[in-house]
């Protein structure tokens, strides 16, 4: 028998119509729009890719929040550009088999980093990737590793403090850029792929500098190491489910901090300031010690971020202005 409240009716039933109630008030726009969406992005990857996994649904969690009041709506509005990062990155297998019909570059980063970063030991001349996949060190390994999963959850949880803490003005239109420009900036890495696909240092390490191998499956590479010391699969699960092998230009990891610590300052908080700014530089490190990236590929990210930033920093200047010129 279910607990019953004071005033007779159970509590169960009470949340069931409040709940009902809730689904009432949600605004049918938003409600249609979801719920379409959701149902053209599981047919999509149905028909794209053969099958529906449970990050699929995971990702259509959010929908829940449409339903759940204004409170939760607002949240949903808020974080919408980087629930769409998740759909267009899981979408990212359908276009993967395009990779078998374009030039892969696979000697030329190499060569740009060994030409620039070369680095003379008793082992010959190395690329810095080469230098550390021989030199390398357990805590070092673990810092980095760390950093690596950290990267990702970083920007959402930015996002996430300005949608709950920050519902002024100020706060929601911070999250609304900041959100965007992200989601953006990603749209545009990810189009860089298929534009000049590029091998990983790592890919070199295992295959080699010939015609590159279209069945080569993405690696942890150096990351491996992190989960050998903690005893977990961490980064075998998940570029285990990685669709972008020839997707190292940019290198999107680093830009994820940096991009918070560029709209970060405006909150004038300066523990986020050095959390953010010191995560990016942990993290593009990384990228070239753990062997996911040269530095060209960490460099390029860096200027995608700075670009994405100053354009829409630009709109907003303009925005502002033209508002000003309207109450004035």
């Amino acid at each position: 028998m279910p607990p019953m409240s004071t005033s007779g009716t159970p509590i169960l039933c009470r949340s069931v119509a409040g709940l009902a109630r809730r689904v009432r008030e949600t605004p049918a726009r938003a409600a249609v729009g979801v719920i379409v969406f959701i149902a053209a992005y599981l047919g999509a990857m149905r028909i794209g890719v053969g099958e529906l996994k449970p990050v699929q649904l995971l990702l259509c969690a959010p929908l829940v929040l449409v339903f759940g009041g204004e409170g939760p709506r607002r949240f949903f509005s808020g974080m919408l550009p980087l629930w769409l990062f998740g759909i267009v990155y899981d979408m990212t297998h359908i276009t993967e088999p395009f990779f078998r019909y374009l030039h892969i570059h696979v000697v030329e980063p190499y060569w740009f980093d060994k030409t620039l970063f070369a680095i003379r030991t008793a082992e010959g001349v190395l690329t810095p990737n080469e230098f550390f996949a021989i030199h390398h060190w357990p805590w070092v390994d673990f810092i980095t590793g760390l950093s690596y999963i950290l990267f990702i959850y970083w920007p959402f949880g930015f996002a996430a403090g300005l949608a709950i803490f920050r519902r002024d003005e100020v706060g929601r239109r911070l999250l609304m850029r900041f959100g965007w420009t992200f989601l953006i900036m990603n749209i545009v890495g990810f189009a860089t792929y298929y534009i000049y696909p590029a091998a990983p240092p790592w890919y070199v390490a295992k295959y080699g500098l010939g015609p590159a191998n279209l069945s080569a499956q993405s690696s942890a590479a150096g990351a491996a190491r992190f989960d050998a010391l903690t005893g977990l699969s961490y980064f075998a699960a998940f570029y285990g489910h990685s669709a972008d092998v020839f997707g190292a230009i940019p290198s999107l990891h680093p830009t994820y901090p940096l991009l918070t610590f560029l709209y970060g300052r405006e909150l004038g908080k300066r523990w986020l300031d050095l959390a953010s700014f010191g995560l990016f530089a942990l993290v593009a490190f990384a990228a070239v010690y753990l062997d996911h990236h040269y530095i060209l590929d960490v460099a390029l990210g860096i200027l995608y971020t700075l670009a994405a930033w100053r354009i829409e920093l630009a709109i907003e200047k303009r925005r502002r202005a033209r508002a000003e010129v309207k109450v004035a």
